[in-house]
C-alpha cells in the first residue's frame, strides 16, 4: 500500500514539519488506542507554566510591606519654604516648610523654654562654668568647648571660631567671647546669640558666622539655634532652626553645622558646649 508522508524535500513548504505516523495503518491504530495513551504532553506543559507564573505572583505578593509606599526624597528648605538652601543653590518654592517636630537625635525631648530673666541668677566669676539651665534670655553668656576647659566660642572677622580666654586674655578678647543671649529670631523657644559688636551668630555655606541682621527671613532662621540636652551633665547642644538635625560642631578651632551622626562619641564630644559666666 502507498504510503503518504510529506515531501521532505520541498524547499518551498511553508507548512511548519510535525510528526506523523507514517501510514494509514499507523494513524488508523493511533486512533483506535485508548485515550489514557495519548500524549498529554501539552496539559502537562499548561499546567507546569501556570504552577510557576502562580507560584511566583504569591510569592511576590508576600514580599511586599503592607500599607507602606516608598517615600519620595524631598528638597531641604530654609524656613518660609523659600527657594534657597544654603550650600546647594535653589529648589522649589512650594517645597515644604521644616517640620517642627523634635529630634530624635540627640535627645527626643525639647529642652526648657527661654528665660525672661534679664540678669544672672547665679553669681560667678568670669569662665566659671554654670548649670545649662542658666542659658537665660537677655543675659550676657560665654560658650565653651564642653572637652577643652580653656577653649571658648569668639566672634572675630566675621567668623566663630575658638579661642583661648583666661584672666590674664586682653579685654578685646574677652569682650569677643561674650554674647548676649536672645530669644530666637525665628523661634522665641530658642536662641540667638549677640556679640559686642550688636551681630549675630548665623550660619552660612554651613560656616558658623557673625554677621549684621539684615531683616530678612531667612537670616532670622540662619540666627537661631535650639538647645538639646547634652549627653553629660550641664552640657547642651545647638541645633539649625532651618536645618534640623544639624548641629553646631568643631572642626578643630572652627566652628560649621553638621548633620548629627549617631553612634559617633567624638562627634558627640565635638558638638558639646557648656555655659559660663561672661568674659566681658
Amino acid at each position: 500500500m502507498t504510503k503518504h508522508r510529506l515531501n521532505e524535500d520541498d524547499a518551498t513548504t511553508i507548512i511548519p514539519r510535525v510528526s506523523l505516523p507514517e501510514t494509514v495503518e499507523e494513524l488508523a491504530a493511533a486512533e483506535r488506542a485508548p485515550r489514557s495513551r495519548r500524549s498529554r504532553r501539552p496539559v502537562v506543559i499548561v499546567a507546569a507554566v501556570t504552577a510557576v507564573l502562580t507560584t511566583a505572583a504569591t510569592g511576590w505578593a508576600l514580599a511586599q510591606p503592607a500599607d507602606q509606599s516608598t517615600p519620595v526624597p524631598g528638597a531641604l528648605p530654609t524656613a518660609g519654604s523659600r527657594s534657597f538652601v544654603d550650600g546647594f543653590g535653589e529648589v522649589s518654592a512650594s517645597a515644604e516648610p521644616p517640620s517642627r517636630s523634635w529630634p530624635r537625635s540627640p535627645a527626643a525631648r525639647p529642652s526648657a523654654r527661654p528665660s525672661a530673666a534679664g540678669s544672672p541668677s547665679v553669681l560667678a566669676s568670669p569662665g566659671q562654668p554654670l548649670a545649662s539651665t542658666e542659658l537665660l534670655a537677655g543675659s550676657q553668656r560665654s560658650l565653651r568647648a564642653a572637652d577643652r576647659p580653656d577653649r571658648f566660642v569668639r566672634q572675630s572677622g566675621g567668623l566663630a571660631s575658638l579661642v583661648s580666654v583666661t584672666l590674664t586674655s586682653a579685654g578685646g578678647v574677652r569682650q569677643e567671647a561674650t554674647f548676649t543671649v536672645a530669644k530666637g529670631l525665628a523661634d522665641a523657644n530658642c536662641f540667638s546669640f549677640v556679640g559686642v559688636d550688636g551681630g549675630y551668630l548665623r550660619h552660612r555655606d554651613w560656616r558658623i558666622r557673625h554677621d549684621k541682621n539684615d531683616g530678612s527671613a531667612l537670616f532670622r532662621a540662619d540666627a537661631t539655634f535650639c538647645v538639646r540636652p547634652g549627653s553629660t551633665p550641664d552640657t547642651l547642644y545647638l541645633e539649625s532652626y532651618n536645618y534640623r538635625g544639624y548641629y553646631i560642631h568643631l572642626r578643630g578651632d572652627e566652628l560649621w553645622i553638621d548633620r548629627w551622626r549617631d553612634r559617633d562619641h567624638r562627634f558627640e564630644r565635638e558638638c558639646a558646649f557648656a555655659v559660663t559666666a561672661p568674659w566681658g
